[in-house]
């Protein structure tokens, strides 16, 4: 599993948190985008590094066509229209 697969395995404000940072977001455009204190940015960074390290130490077994761990008890996205 690369780095760009991982990160979409992550929760959804980890994710964007890193996809800003590597746009080279600074910290306060980061939290406005996500709508938490800046204070809390180094936080939440931290945090979604640990956790997308453990993705690409440990990688899940994925279902390539939901693109969800198949250990995920959440039901997958329901598909549009629906």
């Amino acid at each position: 599993m690369d780095r760009a697969e991982a990160v979409r395995l992550l929760p959804e404000q980890y994710a964007r948190a890193l996809t800003l940072r590597d746009q080279g977001r600074n910290n306060a455009q980061i939290a406005a985008a996500l709508g938490i204190v800046p204070e809390a940015i180094g936080t939440t960074l931290r945090l979604a590094e640990a956790k997308l390290q453990q993705l690409l130490d440990n990688p899940p077994e994925v279902d390539d066509q939901l693109r969800v761990p198949l250990d995920n008890p959440a039901d997958p996205p329901e598909p549009p229209g629906a």
